[in-house]
């Protein structure tokens, strides 16, 4: 083998090296899993909040920006002691059924031990109008 192949082999693992450290060593960030029910009846949505669980995970799997999903949808939200909002979590709306969640948060806008969480799920139509809203209160563990 050519010493130049040798010296980039080096380099190569070394740099893979330092990379799988550097993401070892990350640590976790906050998210909250949230399971919501919505139930139409005679053309009326209600939307009820099943689960709330906060968890944390690795960065690599926290979301990191607000859902895409269009109108019609049923959308989730945290907000961190009435001022700092999370991520939007959404969902295409079809009606009755369960929709599961994962909400991220924002670099400083993390709650901590002990902040009031007050997570909002909501089913809106086509027009973003919202069309039945359910509300829970959490404070951080």
């Amino acid at each position: 083998m050519k010493k130049g192949n040798i010296l980039a082999l080096i380099i190569i693992v070394i740099f893979i090296g330092l990379l799988t450290i550097s993401i070892l060593s990350m640590g976790v960030v906050p998210i909250i899993e949230v399971k919501a029910e919505v139930t139409v009846t005679d053309g009326s949505a209600t939307v009820k909040i099943v689960t709330v669980e906060q968890d944390a995970v690795n960065p690599l799997k926290s979301p990191r920006g607000s859902s895409t999903a269009a109108f019609p949808s049923v959308d989730a939200m945290a907000i961190i002691n009435n001022a700092k909002v999370s991520y939007w979590a959404a969902e295409d709306y079809h009606g009755n059924g369960t929709y599961d969640f994962v909400i991220g948060f924002r670099k400083g806008a993390t709650p901590k031990q002990g902040d009031m969480v007050k997570v909002i799920v909501k089913a809106v139509d086509e027009k973003g109008s919202t069309l039945a809203s359910d509300i829970r209160v959490i404070l951080w563990e």
